[in-house]
């Protein structure tokens, strides 16, 4: 009998405890991989942002466009990608954008905290576009 729990404890519990790792591990594989920021960063956006009320989302890709998603996904405006202006010394970069609608995007280099899920963000976005201001959070991908 005693033998038995001796086979037990030193191999039955080491290899199942092994098999709950591969298997946390796994989980987790497959969390990022259906994460929207995560696949964002896989078609090549370099900065997400979003916001809520109403919620909206923001995705730079440098160098090929800007696209600004508002009302909770009724209105879709693609940018033309614009060099933005930049000041290191405040940590701000300002992208103003002409056609098809006016707007314009402040990321400020201050932290930011998502109103809806509490998620913390390094950085505060505000965007100006057609007589209206939103506000949200942002991160480099």
């Amino acid at each position: 009998m005693a033998g038995r729990l001796l086979f037990l404890l030193l191999f039955i519990l080491p290899v199942s405890a092994c098999g709950n790792s591969q298997d946390e591990d796994a989980v987790a594989r497959e969390q990022a991989i259906n994460n929207v920021w995560h696949k964002a960063k896989l078609r090549g956006v370099s900065f997400r942002a979003i916001g809520q009320e109403p919620g909206w989302l923001l995705e730079i890709i440098d160098g090929k466009e800007i696209l600004l998603v508002t009302d909770y996904g009724q209105s879709k405006i693609r940018y033309s990608y614009v060099k933005p202006i930049k000041h290191k010394l405040q940590r701000k970069t300002l992208f103003t954008l002409e056609k098809p609608v006016k707007a314009e995007i402040l990321i400020s280099g201050e932290p930011c905290e998502d109103v809806m899920s509490g998620e913390d963000f390094a950085a505060t976005v505000i965007i100006s576009q057609a007589g209206r201001v939103l506000r949200g959070c942002g991160r480099a991908l």
